[in-house]
């Protein structure tokens, strides 16, 4: 059992106590208990396991959203990447179309009028 906090601890320390006292009183009067009190453990004793798989469940299933989230988010990522490599590669082959084709522009440098001092 995963003790998660301060109230399950005590709870379960209540519990052992409760068995432990039975159990000694049992064994002190040389009687082993009742059908009733057998009943009640077992009864107690299914409570708890009940209890247990439900908090599994629940942790399971929050892990999982955890990890679906990271996947959604990963994958979000990659499109993004892919995406933007893409339109590098075109802005890259459409670069390199131009410069081959002869056409292309180049920037005309423009010729600064010289300062004049007075």
């Amino acid at each position: 059992m995963d003790i998660k906090n301060l109230e399950q601890a005590l709870k379960l320390q209540k519990d052992l106590v409760a068995k432990l006292t039975q159990n000694l009183e049992a064994a002190r009067g040389g009687k082993t208990p009742s059908l009733e009190a057998l009943v009640k453990d077992k009864e107690q004793a299914l409570a708890r396991a009940q209890a247990e798989v439900e908090a599994t469940v629940k942790e399971r299933d929050e892990v999982v959203r955890r990890w679906d989230e990271r996947v959604t988010q990963r994958q979000a990522k990659l499109v993004q990447l892919q995406t933007e490599l893409a339109e590098i590669k075109s802005q890259f082959t459409a670069r390199k179309k131009i410069s081959v084709g002869g056409d292309s522009v180049k920037a005309a440098k423009k010729t600064r009028a010289k300062k004049t001092t007075k």
